[in-house]
């Protein structure tokens, strides 16, 4: 999220503290026509969180020795009456909302004569603040990676009978991970109930110019529908591409090659897709996210990996499909001067930097072109060719070779889903690594992007044949926080760094306090 460190005025000022101490105010975020939003901590358990407060400009004051607010006007108590009310429906509907890339409400509560709502932290920036601070156009690789996102999160949203109504890119967050997140539902309605039947609601429409359907304008809200969202959706894509203000519907009506004037060098597809999105007749757009799924996915439909037929399971499958070997003297790291610990820096040294970090990732997938040397039809993919328009699908028995250096080759057999047309792993998906050079095969189960195990969950697992374990986070291919437990019951638990344990105890098999590792070092 956006930082301020200036104190505004009429803002709650930094230490204040609500819900009865529970949130303390740590800093002033961003301001809107209907709130404030503020980095805070949760004092119960010592997390960031960010809290959005119901505060109407021109209708809200606060003096710089209350927390309280004031609404002085008879008719303006009754506009913001009726503005809390709403504000209140948004974040319960935000609440009922469980999706990766949509910001999720932990608490709502009444206090200083507002409302406040709770949210997870977003440590990152907006796609409009991401503009400002690069004053440069979004690639077309760039966006493209971010819209399978965005749309995940409108379906979820559709899915509920709720259309957001603001969509751009200030209300689109991304991380460091380029993990997306849509924010700021303060537009939203909901137009049909669980049954599906239409819902009424009379309140007047706020919207942003050049992001606004025609039928959004018009306030015909009879006539909203995912189709709406969509609209926004190419006006966004629209400015990412020029930083260009997104023209009114009535200029594209006019002369649409004139008003939305592209890039060079925009492939023809992606061009078609924001026509699409933008025209002005609702009835011309897609009508479902759905219906731009399929369009991306006819978009690569010549590259879509050809079925084989299901053959009988031979000697040759147990490659593909990896089973836990007994551990031997062979296999088995050799024990060092401090008891067993030191066989990790070799297992992360060989495990996780060759297996999932590497110069270059050779994906290969079915295909009836050309046949293996074991009789399964292979095609040798490059990870240069990553996708300007990334389809989700999912893939059986995927054999994806990692390099790292010129000599040292691993593979890895996945399961899971993948993104075309590379057909990389992106998502959750289960690998199984071959043993290389002493080290012990490995099964990881877990997320990854772009072939890289990445997963900040906490819950992906390393279990290597000789019996270690590893369960926790990863970040670039390397394990960054969790447990590594050796095959003697014994484990270390804390941070890593580059693979290697940095910070954190080592305990015995009973959960003995065994050793403590600081910055690197076991005392």
């Amino acid at each position: 999220m956006e930082n301020n460190d200036i104190q505004r005025e009429g803002m709650l000022k930094v230490g204040t503290t609500l819900d009865n101490g529970k949130y303390r105010i740590d800093q002033y975020l961003a301001s809107g026509g209907f709130g404030n939003t503020y980095m805070a901590t949760n004092m119960a358990f010592d997390e960031k969180v960010a809290i959005k407060e119901l505060f109407i400009k021109g209708v809200c004051g606060r003096s710089n020795d209350s927390q309280d607010i004031s609404v002085s006007l008879t008719e303006n108590k009754q506009t913001f009456a009726a503005q809390q009310e709403k504000f209140r429906k948004e974040a319960r509907r935000l609440r009922k909302l469980t999706n990766a890339h949509i910001v999720k409400v932990q608490d709502l509560f009444d206090e200083n004569g507002t409302s406040y709502y709770v949210m997870d932290f977003v440590e990152g920036e907006s796609l409009a603040t991401r503009l400002k601070r690069t004053k440069t156009p979004m690639s077309e690789t760039e966006l493209m990676l971010i819209l399978p996102q965005v749309l995940d999160a409108l379906e979820c949203v559709h899915n509920q009978g709720i259309w957001h109504l603001d969509l751009k890119p200030a209300n689109i967050m991304i991380d460091a991970t380029g993990n997306v997140q849509l924010i700021d539902f303060g537009a939203s309605k909901q137009l049909r109930n669980a049954d599906g039947n239409s819902m009424s609601t009379s309140s007047a429409m706020a919207y942003t110019p050049g992001y606004a359907s025609s039928e959004q304008m018009e306030q015909n809200m009879e006539k909203f529908g995912a189709w709406t969202d969509l609209y926004s959706l190419g006006a966004t894509m629209y400015n990412l591409l020029t930083l260009q203000q997104p023209p009114s519907p009535s200029d594209i009506d006019e002369d649409a090659k004139a008003a939305l004037k592209l890039p060079n060098g925009l492939s023809k597809k992606t061009a078609e897709l924001i026509f699409w999105l933008m025209k002005p007749n609702r009835k011309m757009r897609p009508q479902s996210v759905a219906d731009v799924k399929q369009f991306l996915l006819e978009v690569h439909d010549e590259k879509k990996p050809a079925t084989t037929p299901a053959k009988p399971k031979t000697d040759d499958d147990t490659v593909l499909k990896r089973k836990p070997k007994p551990v031997t003297e062979d296999t088995k790291p050799k024990p060092t001067s401090d008891n067993g610990k030191g066989m990790i820096k070799n297992v992360i040294i060989g495990v996780v930097a060759l297996a999932c970090v590497g110069g270059g990732i050779v994906a290969f997938r079915s295909c009836k072109s050309q046949a293996g040397a074991n009789g399964t039809d292979s095609l040798t993919l490059g990870i240069d060719s990553v996708s300007a328009l990334p389809v989700e699908m999912r893939a059986e028995n995927l054999e994806v070779k990692v390099n790292k250096g010129p000599e040292n080759m691993r593979r890895y057999t996945y399961t899971g889903v993948i993104a075309l047309p590379d057909s990389l792993p992106m998502g959750k998906g289960t690998a199984s690594f071959d043993a290389y050079n002493g080290i012990p095969a490995a099964t990881y189960e877990g997320e990854f992007v772009h072939g890289i195990c990445e997963d900040n969950t906490g819950t992906a697992t390393m279990t290597y044949d000789s019996g270690d374990k590893f369960v926790g986070t990863f970040k670039g291919g390397y394990r960054t926080e969790g447990r590594y437990t050796l095959s003697d019951g014994s484990y270390f638990e804390g941070t890593f760094k580059n693979g290697d344990v940095f910070n954190g105890k080592w305990y015995t098999a009973d959960g003995q306090v065994d050793g403590t590792v600081v910055n690197g070092k076991e005392s």
